[in-house]
Order: structure tokens, then sequence, then C-alpha cells
């Protein structure tokens, strides 16, 4: 039996056909960033843990998703932009992030290929520091 880690993070289909090593640089990262999650002592309560889910997704699929999440919104949960490209939805112990991939950062990719795993890792650890600011908790 496997256990779910605290932090997941997904990316949309369309990303993950555009980009052939979109799929293990996310894994990897995800690995990562729930050590440092761990060791900057997200998770002290075992009783009352956070789950965050990140979404990397091209701005096309963000646009709806955004759409979507404002026409099943029954309040139960707290939706906010920490920026442009960044969507937060909150509920409880529940973090849902979904990031799009700004066309300028798309071409960069596209032209760069090598550079995607710096990218993501640089680009999901500066939403991961948001969420901490959002619930109070260290950065990483």
């Amino acid at each position: 039996m496997t256990e779910q880690l605290p932090l997941t993070i997904k990316a949309s289909s369309d990303l993950t056909e555009k980009f052939q090593k979109l799929n293990s640089n996310l894994n990897k990262l995800e690995a990562q960033l729930n050590f440092h999650t761990l060791t900057a002592n997200w998770y002290g309560d075992e009783e009352d843990i956070l789950n965050v889910m990140l979404c990397v997704m091209s701005s096309e699929s963000f646009i709806v998703q955004r759409e979507l999440l404002e026409k099943v919104n029954d309040n139960h949960m707290k939706i906010e932009f920490f920026s442009d490209d960044v969507l937060h939805c909150a509920q409880k112990q529940q973090s849902e992030c979904y990031i799009a991939l700004t066309a300028s950062e798309l071409s960069l990719l596209t032209e760069k290929p090598k550079v995607l795993a710096d990218f993501l890792r640089i680009k999901l650890s500066k939403v991961l520091n948001l969420i901490a600011h959002y619930y109070q908790l260290p950065t990483i």
C-alpha cells in the first residue's frame, strides 16, 4: 500500500504532449519539494496535515480551469489569484494551485528544453512560498 504524499504535482495534458520529459521532471521535483516542506516543518501536526496540489498548465488550460472553478464554486472554497498566472483555491487543510506557463515562458522552454527542470523548480518553489505565507508556515 502506498501512502499519498502531502504535496502532489501534475501537468495539463497539452503540456505533457508538448514536453516529453515533463512528467519525469515533475516526479523528481515532487520528491524534492515534499522533502523541503517536511524539513521546513509544514507537517508538524500529523492529525492536521496540509495537502497541496500544484498543477502546471498552458495559458489556455489555465483560463478553462479558472472559468470552471468560477462556475462550480459553492463558497466552500476560497479562490484567489496569487498573481496573473497563479490561481489558489483553499479549503480547510487542502490547497490547490493552478500555475500557467505564459506564452513567453513556453517559447523559452521550447527553444531551450534543457532549462525545463530548473525553471519548474524555481517557479514552483515561489508558488510554495506563497502558500506558506497564506497558511503562515515557514518558507522553503
